[in-house]
């Protein structure tokens, strides 16, 4: 995967996708971009629960 802009829509599809390895990828990406904008933290706390729930259906 290449580098996807961090931003809600971005970080919402990937939840969407239901793709773990996706949305793993999109959260360093968007952990990177929080210490350097600091305005995704929201998105970042759904996606990042997001891992959480796909990783307990195991």
């Amino acid at each position: 995967m290449g580098f996807i802009p961090m931003y809600g829509v971005a970080i919402r599809d990937a939840i969407a996708s239901n793709d773990l390895s996706k949305m793993e990828a999109i959260a360093e990406q968007a952990k990177q971009t929080v210490k350097e904008q600091g305005d995704l933290s929201a998105a970042l706390v759904e996606l990042l629960d997001a891992i959480d729930a796909l990783k307990n259906k195991r």
